[in-house]
Order: structure tokens, then sequence, then C-alpha cells
């Protein structure tokens, strides 16, 4: 006889604090019929697990298939693991159960309805509605059910759903489906604006209309070929003019070049790369040349197979390259002067994007340049933009392509996004931040890292993806994107939205696996350079310009170690920005835990920080177990430091944009980076999303654990002792008798002028639910984060 019961999952998180190792034990609770008759003793629908009857669609015990347990935090639906349920389904302890059907969770999660019943509009009954079948206990409508589509047990495949009774694609928000495919109509170039509207030889698609192709990374603007990174009269877009004495910078209008760049009549270009003023202004290469180092060499696009361009100025390999292992692929390229593309370049170019470069026909995965730690290489398969790692072992064929130079910071093409303009520019601190326009292709976490870096970013923090938001980035995939902040020791903050007027902070945010493929976006300055004063057995990252220390320091606490930074004029990095470094190769590793910034894990009001480690020069996986930990903000560990570049021409914020007035902090070191505090805390005590845009538009930033531990400790007085925001995340655990784990955000409180703040969890740390009401300050720095 079949009957009801309920599996108790008993769940062990491993938290390490030090030497010490404690189990947490919780249960989960989740129906499931038993039954000793094996798979002939389950009723339709279900399957025999282990002589227990389950519904593995649904089931994060047995999600897919028997024994296969969704990670912590993730929801079974449809057979698959995902971080929430789809639309109209609730999540049950785990299971995305749809109320209406569901004979385990019928019209409530705890209700399961009797042998013989079945489920019909969230009721238990003998038999169903018109227009609903009965399939198994379940009654649908086979018109529109996925998982019995036209007739029962027909399930859809994944991105397609049940319409009219047939399975058809379905695609997410920005795509259109065309021919069977979903593409994005704003820059593909077969269906560019409309489906079948096809671009010509030579044009491209930009916004929905081809439009003329142009060469090395210009933009077509009113029928001719402009460079908007250095053109003073469409400068960071079409028609946008510099005025007066201003020159255009990095898509920007400024009173100065950057770094490396050459003022030729008010256009800033690095004469070490730029074709039309190679060596000096107005020496032009010829149109089989380009410009290295200062001088015209033959081109790299004269020696591809077969050369295409796209329209972000790459030129291309117009057929793919005999399969080899990611060493060898890599030197061909690099011999021809080029190199292999990165992911996010062959992502952008695949038949289901751009379709520029990659067609249906192109089935074969490539090869890219991104790494997913030493052993395992990113992989992209262009006919449908498909990602994955592989072993660097493997043979895979490839695609060399020459790139234009990039940028000497994060801006114009080293941006995602439109070929028409990639960057989003933030209006804090002298507008020197720059965000991706749009979000780059699903990587591991630190596959993402790697590729922020290597276009001379970082991994966005959730505070610089809400500020764009905010500030009006412009609509969402509505996919969880990873961010630069760890909540767990294996887990890091995802955060999501559609548009940014129903964007909410409550409810945008999540965690989910480091190790899980998901977009991301990149942000960073678009000054460059790097920090100006000597540091002792300093390390220069090649991409980023920050520096660090090449070896170890000794072992602190977490305070000591964050005070002994700024001593000497730098903080600890956060562990993303850690991984950023090792990953551009910083040397000297001893697979010591290295402290990060991050607030990780709080569990059993033990709070814990993110910390990472690495062997010599070992690219990060960023992967629990392996490199990636947390441990306890009262232990000891090893640490470096990281000194950013100073964006010198910024004096401050006025003294109305800060609470009380602006306290000034001088860092210590003779490199001329400050920081500025509100006096007081801001009043009303808001929500932390509010907080984020209030400090947004005055000029600068909520202030974070790190920045507040930092200035505490340098004198920040009038502390009110209330908790204010800091905006770090992570993740909460209140028993030892459940396990579940619920995301909160820090907050700190000192009374008065406290020189030796401590940082500790319960007395002056703490955390909160983002959508509590909480006064805060704001914070300003001169340093390109």
């Amino acid at each position: 006889m079949i009957r009801l019961s309920l599996l108790t999952r008993v769940l062990l998180p491993a938290l390490l604090f030090g030497a010490l190792a404690c189990s947490v034990l919780g249960s989960d609770l989740e129906h499931f019929t038993e039954g000793g008759g094996g798979a002939t003793g389950c009723p339709s629908g279900l399957d025999a697990c282990g002589g227990e009857c389950v519904d593995t669609k649904s089931n994060p015990a047995h999600c897919g298939a028997c024994g296969k347990v969704c990670p912590g935090g993730q929801v079974c639906d449809n057979g698959g693991c995902s971080d929430t349920c789809s639309s109209g389904k609730a999540n049950c302890d785990g299971a995305c159960a749809d109320l209406n059907k569901d004979p385990l969770h019928c019209g409530d999660c705890a209700v399961a309805c009797n042998a013989g019943e079945i489920c019909a509009s969230g009721s238990c009954n003998l038999s169903c509605f018109p227009g609903q079948t009965a399939c198994g206990s379940s009654c649908v409508d086979v018109q529109t059910d996925d998982q019995h589509c036209g007739t029962c047990d027909n399930n859809c495949p994944s991105g397609q759903a049940c319409k009219a009774g047939k399975c058809e694609v379905s695609c997410t928000s920005g795509q259109t489906e065309c021919s069977g495919a979903c593409v994005d109509t704003q820059t593909n170039q077969n269906h560019c604006g409309a489906c079948g509207k096809a671009c010509n030889a030579g044009e491209v698609c930009s916004a929905g209309q081809c439009k003329i192709a142009c060469p090395g990374g210009q933009t077509e603007c009113s029928g001719l070929c402009k460079s908007l990174d250095s053109d003073d009269q469409n400068c960071g877009a079409c028609g946008k003019a510099c005025v007066g004495s201003e020159v255009c910078s990095a898509g920007q209008c400024t009173l100065g070049c950057g770094t490396d760049e050459t003022n030729c009549s008010g256009s800033c270009v690095n004469v070490q790369t730029d074709s039309a003023n190679c060596g000096s202004c107005g020496a032009p290469c010829a149109t089989n040349q380009e410009c290295v180092g200062g001088s015209c060499v033959i081109a790299c696009k004269t020696q591809l197979n077969q050369a295409i361009s796209d329209p972000w100025g790459y030129s291309w390999d117009g057929l793919e390259r005999p399969a080899a292992n990611v060493t060898q692929a890599s030197q061909i390229c690099t011999s021809l002067g080029g190199r292999l593309p990165t992911a996010s370049e062959l992502y952008r170019v695949a038949a289901t994007q751009s379709a520029t470069v990659g067609q249906t026909i192109h089935t074969n995965f490539l090869w890219s340049l991104s790494p997913h730690g030493d052993s395992n290489q990113i992989r992209v398969r262009l006919s449908d933009a498909s990602t994955s790692t592989v072993g660097k072992t493997s043979n895979l064929n490839y695609r060399c392509v020459c790139p234009p130079p990039l940028p000497s910071a994060f801006s114009g093409k080293a941006c995602y996004g439109p070929a028409a303009g990639s960057c989003y520019g933030l209006d804090a601190e002298n507008k020197k931040l720059n965000v991706d326009l749009a979000d780059r292709p699903p990587l591991p976490k630190g596959s993402a890292i790697w590729e922020c870096g290597f276009y001379r970013g970082h991994l966005a923090t959730p505070g610089r993806l809400v500020e764009a938001i905010q500030q009006g980035v412009g609509p969402g995939s509505n996919v969880y994107l990873h961010t630069a902040d760890d909540v767990r020791n294996d887990s890091d903050l995802i955060l999501r939205w559609l548009t940014p007027a129903t964007f909410a902070l409550g409810s945008g945010v999540n965690h989910g696996a480091t190790t899980n493929l998901r977009p991301f976006r990149c942000a960073g300055s678009s000054l460059g350079g790097t920090h100006p004063s000597s540091v002792a057995d300093e390390w220069v990252a090649p991409k980023s310009g920050q520096k660090t220390e090449a070896t170890n320091s000794v072992a602190s606490g977490w305070a000591a170690a964050a005070s002994a930074c700024f001593g000497k004029g730098g903080h600890v990095p956060t562990t993303a920005e850690l991984a950023e470094l090792v990953g551009q190769g910083l040397p000297g590793g001893t697979n010591a835990w290295l402290w990060g910034a991050d607030t990780s894990s709080i569990v059993l009001n033990v709070a814990s920080l993110s910390v990472l480690r690495w062997t010599a020069t070992a690219t990060p996986i960023y992967n629990s177990g392996n490199d990636l930990s947390a441990l306890s903000k009262t232990t000891s560990q090893a640490s470096r430091c990281v000194y950013y570049p100073i964006d010198a021409t910024y004096t401050g914020p006025s003294a109305s944009a800060c609470a009380g007035g602006c306290k000034e902090i001088a860092l210590p070191g003779g490199s001329g980076a400050k920081l500025w505090f509100d006096t007081f805390d801001r009043a009303p005590s808001a929500n932390l999303q509010t907080a984020i845009d209030t400090c947004r538009k005055n000029g600068g930033h909520l202030a974070s654990g790190r920045d507040l531990l930092e200035g505490i400790r340098a004198g920040l007085a009038n502390g009110s002792g209330a908790f204010i925001w800091t905006g770090d995340f992570s993740l909460f655990l209140q028993s030892p008798l459940n396990s579940t784990y619920v995301l909160r955000a820090g907050s700190v409180r000192w009374t008065g002028t406290d020189l030796a703040f401590a940082d500790a969890f319960g007395s002056s740390s703490s955390t909160a639910d983002p959508t509590a009401a909480l006064p805060y300050r704001c914070v300003w720095t001169n340093e390109s984060r």
C-alpha cells in the first residue's frame, strides 16, 4: 500500500574556524511517498529512489535523477537545480511545486492529497475540472503544461515552453525567437531589428539597424567611422562634442589626457598603438600596417585564415583552425601577432548574439583565452553561445583574433556592450568609474574575475551594480549575475534586475555557488595609472596597475591586519581583488590562507571572513576546499595589502554633500590617497537600497565594512552607538537546529571616537535584513578602485 510520509534530510555543512571544525545539524522537510514495491510500487509521475517514491522533477535530494542533490540555497525546478523557482511555482522546502496541481503540495506546501485523490486548482478532489486532464494524480491543462504538453508525460526540454499543446522555444527577456532560435535583434546580423532582416555585406547590426562596418574599433556616426574613445566631436557617443579646452580621453570629455596618452588636436591617443598617430601626432600607418610600440608593422589581420571583422574592430579567422591543445593554439595565434579570443569576445559574435562571426552551422566548441584554474579552460560554441569548461590538454578547434589595442584603463572597447558604446559611466567622484552596458557570458566566478582583470577592470560589486541600476543603466536580463561579494566559503551574492524602475534590492539578490556558470559585469576606473608611492617589496599588476607585496606578511588577526595595511597607505584587499592579482601573476604563493575583506558566513554568532590561498603563481579556481574558504576574524592569518592608483584631480566632495560636513582622512605613506566620510550618521534611517542611492546622488558610495573599520580606527568621530549599514552581505545561520542560511547585510556601531575599534560580531558588528531601516554614512575617495 502507498502511503505519504516526510523525508528528513540531515545537512552537515563543515565550518572551519582555525583549528576548530564544527558540524551543524538541521532538518529540511520534503514530502515523498514510500513503499516496498520498487519502481512498480510508485504511482505515475514518481520514481523509485532507494526504495522510496519521489518526484525527481522537484525533489532537491533527487533532482532529475536519484541521488542528484541540489547545492545549498538552490531549489529543484522541473528536474534541474536552480536559484529560484520558475514563474507560477512555490518553493516548498527546496522543491518547486505548482500548488494548483501538485498532489504532494496541493494549495499549500504542507498539504498532500490522499491516495486516490488528484489535485485540481489547489484542492484535492476525486476528478478533474472541465478543460483539465488527469496525468497521474495531477490535473493539468495539456495545452500549457510544460511537463504534460499535448499529452501526459510529454516534458518540454530546457529552453522550451508549452504553447497550444506544442513545445516551442521560450526566449528570455531581451531576445526574440527567430527560426527556432533565441536571438538579440538589436545586434544580430541575420535578424537586425526584426526576424529575417539580414544586413548586407560590409554592414553590421547596431541598435536594431544595419550600419556600415567600421575598422579598428571605430563606430559609424552619420555615415562616417569615428573613434568614440578619442574623437573630440564624438566623445563616448556620436554627436557628443567636447567644449572649450576639453579633450576626449577614454570616451570622456576631460581637461587633460590620461596616462600614456598624447593630445593630438583635441583627441587623446596612445601614440604607441594608434595607427593614425604612430610614434607621434599626424604620423599614419599604411593600410596594410598597424602601430605596435610606436612603429608601423605588417598588420596581424593579413596573416589570418580568410580574415573577417566584427563591429568591435576585431579581425578574426574566417575559418576554424585544426584541433590542438590550448597551449599549441595560443602559441600559433601569438606567432601571427594576435591571440586567442576571450570568452566574452567569442560569446558576442555567436549566432544567437550578433552573428557577425558565428552561424548556426558552427557547432564545434572553440578554445578561449579565459582560464578556469591551472588545469581547465573556458570553451565557447558559436552556434548557440554555449559556454563550459574543459581540460587544457584536450584538443579543440580554434580561431585566432587580431584585436584593436586594449585601452590603458577600463574604458572604450574594454567595456562590454554594443559596438556603438559599451561603457556606462557612473556619476561619482569625477565620473571616473565605468560599468559594462551588457551581461558578459556565463562563467564560473574565478574565470569572471580573470576576464574583468584582463580588460583592466574588476568584477562588479553589488554596490556598483545597484548604483548603475539606480542611475539608469537600462534593462537587465533578469538572470542572476556573479558579483565580487562572497557570502560563504562556497557562495557569492548574486543579483538580477529586469528594469531599473522595478528593481528591489530585497528581492533582487540571492546566493549561489561560486563554481556555477553565471553572467557577470565588470566595473573599473577610466583613468588607469598606478599607485604613485613606492611600496616595500612591491609588485605591480600588469593590467590594473594596482600594487601589492610580493611576499606574505606576518600572520595576525583581521583588525590588526587591516590597521597594518592602512598604516602603510593601503588596504586589505577583498578576496575577489586578491584573486584578480593572483590571476595576473602575483608571485610567492605558499598555500597559506590570506585575509580578504569580505564578511562571509556568520554561524552561531561567530563571524568569518573569506580567505584565499595559492601556490607559486597558480591561477585561482575560486572553489571552496581548493583555494577559497572562510575563517573566524579572531584567528591569525597572513595578508597582503593592495595600493590603488590615485586620481590627483579629485579634491573631495563639497561640504554640503556630507552629513554634518566632511571628515577628511589622509592615508599614511605620502601617496596623496584620501577618504572623506560623513561627519554624522545620516537621518532618517533607510533601507539598504535607499542608503546606496542617497550616497550615489551625493557623488559617493555607501561605506563598506572595511572603510568604516579603517575610518573609525583613524579617528572617525561622533559614533552614535546605533548600528549603521555597511552593505557587505553574508549568510547568517541562527540555530544548530535549523540548517537554513539567511542572506543578511552587514552593520557596525561605535560610540564617540574608538581608536581601538574591534569589529567584534554582536558587540560592534551585526547584520540586518536589507529591507530594514538603519542609519548610514557615505564615503568618497580619490583612489581608483
